[in-house]
């Protein structure tokens, strides 16, 4: 879409789409090694630098539902590690994550992806929240664990050690995607359904590093009904709608239904 084209498209609204992400398995979203202090971990987890809490930023997950999405539509070259270049309009990848950097085109990224932070409310009665669950375990670090690796030289058969920091198995974060409406034709229907389609593949693929090893698995549900704010309602000060109804796992979505919900209510502001 060219920027001009971009010039005329009418902002519709925002879509905010809520959930939880739990982690079936260790999680290892890579941190930053300059704190790493003696006697800890080779590789940390990322940290919420105010609270030291682990998250996983917003940038890891848009970045990895980018990467299966683009691999399930054969826009990865696997012997290069990387996209090949593509010229023209955007498709409906590039309308939903952004125009990767230096591809000579513009356009509003439609997708924001929030950091996922630790669950601090109690998903049923029966159960802690993570927040109060991580503070009662005697653990190497909040919320997380330290696993002894060994990489192993098969030439020499040396051993070279390593420790990862990941976080615990059975903690859970809070998502939120929000989706910003221009028109919303069947392209930006598509959108949608896409955005449902990635969290799919993540949840058959893996999140952050060493999946291969076991890591990262990770099971996805979502608020059963998206919050939907108008521009009209931003023009009359109306308080941002949130998320509604029940988490419900990805398989239990009705994508057809989302759309026809979203457009109603979007369409609404044009009547």
């Amino acid at each position: 879409m060219s920027t001009n084209n971009d010039a005329a498209l009418a902002f519709r609204g925002h879509v905010v789409i809520g959930g939880e992400l739990e982690c079936v398995t260790g999680l290892h979203v890579g941190g930053n090694r300059d704190s790493l202090v003696i006697g800890g971990p080779d590789l940390p987890v990322a940290r919420d630098p105010a609270t030291r809490l682990p998250i996983i930023p917003g940038s890891s997950l848009k970045g990895r539902l980018r990467s299966l999405l683009e691999m399930l539509r054969g826009k990865v070259r696997f012997e290069r590690g990387d996209s090949p270049p593509r010229e023209g309009e955007p498709d409906e990848i590039d309308l939903l994550f952004g125009v990767p950097f230096g591809a000579g085109r513009s356009g509003p990224t439609r997708l924001v992806v929030r950091d996922a932070l630790p669950a601090d409310q109690q998903r049923r009665s029966s159960e802690r929240s993570t927040l109060d669950w991580w503070r009662m375990l005697d653990t190497d670090g909040l919320g997380t664990e330290v696993k002894a690796e060994n990489a192993i030289n098969r030439v020499t058969a040396a051993a070279h050690p390593r420790h990862v920091e990941r976080v615990l198995a059975g903690s859970r974060f809070k998502l939120e995607f929000v989706l910003s409406v221009y028109d919303f034709r069947p392209d930006e229907e598509r959108l949608v359904k896409d955005l449902l389609v990635a969290l799919s593949l993540l949840e058959d693929a893996h999140l952050g590093g060493h999946g291969s090893r076991g890591y990262g698995r990770v099971r996805i549900a979502l608020n059963e009904v998206p919050a939907v704010t108008t521009a009209q309602d931003y023009e009359r000060g109306r308080k941002k709608v949130e998320p509604a109804g029940e988490l419900k796992r990805l398989a239990d979505i009705d994508a057809d239904a989302w759309v026809q919900s979203i457009g109603a209510r979007l369409g609404a502001q044009s009547a």
